[in-house]
């Protein structure tokens, strides 16, 4: 059965190299000019790949990467991002593409990248290197870190998700680059809340702050994004919903989330007072940010 990719792209002359490389090499081929077509042409028929070119490397361009990351329905299909230059080839990098690369690309090289990638789909193992390893947004988390006696500012905001969500566990987290650290929690069962956070492959979260847009997970254990995580069995973090915390320098830090142990079909309403909430965590960790710039501090 021949492979389906989809060629996103606004220039007509990339779409037609794209097209004359892949076709006689037996793949089937659909296009796209912008991310409008790219959905209908996904609702009509999944691909195996997805190719943005590199006139998708805008915000609106690279949010659509994160939306088939976090869908259960796209999850599974790898994105490959064909990028000019530095800028564009790490924002593509940070959007969750399973690999970028350097435009422009030869149509030999397009085959072997796409012949590459499409006999391994499957999700991100975890976010992108270029998010976690951010060194400016891992200053903001080093500097946003509660001390062991914790903030109990932050633990409002948990507290407040667990009763108008009405769910069992909350979490405030800072996502560094190897572990997500819980800032205030509650509901969060033995030995984890004692060591105060989780391994990275436990973590939900790096995903929303990849993607800088909410992740709702109605059932984790059939959603492939995170079904093979520990989490699913050992924390029992069945559906799940996670708004990412995004300072206003641009870093996004953590996440404010609801967790239940049952699957949940998350509404519209739910999701808009979470993330009403975040909106108000979020100024408030701005506050935290500024007086640390300028040596106030907050009483």
């Amino acid at each position: 059965m021949a492979r389906r990719v989809l060629i996103v792209d606004g220039d007509t002359g990339s779409r037609r190299q794209a097209i004359y490389a892949l076709l006689p090499a037996g793949f089937e081929v659909d296009v796209a000019e912008d991310t409008v077509e790219a959905s209908s042409a996904i609702a009509r028929q999944l691909p195996d790949l997805v190719v943005l070119g590199d006139s998708m490397v805008h915000p609106a361009g690279l949010a659509f990467v994160g939306r088939l990351m976090t869908s259960a329905a796209t999850a599974p299909v790898p994105v490959l991002i064909v990028a000019k230059g530095d800028e564009n080839q790490a924002a593509a990098a940070r959007a969750g593409a399973r690999a970028v690369l350097p435009g422009p690309l030869a149509g030999a090289d397009l085959l072997a990248a796409v012949t590459d990638q499409i006999e391994r789909p499957a999700p991100l193992p975890q976010a992108p290197s270029a998010v976690l390893d951010d060194p400016e947004r891992l200053a903001a988390v080093e500097a946003l870190r509660p001390d062991r006696a914790g903030n109990p500012d932050f633990d409002r905001f948990t507290h407040l998700t667990a009763k108008m969500l009405g769910v069992p566990v909350s979490t405030m987290v800072l996502i560094e680059n190897d572990q997500q650290v819980y800032a205030s929690q509650v509901g969060v069962g033995e030995p984890w809340a004692s060591a105060g956070g989780v391994p990275l492959e436990y973590s939900y979260c790096q995903y929303a702050i990849t993607t800088r847009e909410p992740l709702r997970i109605s059932d984790a254990s059939k959603h492939p994004l995170v079904s093979n995580s520990p989490a699913v069995t050992e924390l029992d973090a069945i559906a799940y919903v996670g708004i990412p915390l995004i300072t206003s320098d641009g870093n996004a830090v953590g996440t404010l989330c609801a967790i239940d142990s049952q699957p949940r079909d998350w509404t519209d309403h739910q999701v808009g007072i979470l993330n009403d909430l975040a909106g108000i965590l979020t100024a408030q960790l701005d506050a935290t940010l500024a007086s640390g710039r300028t040596g106030r501090h907050g009483t």
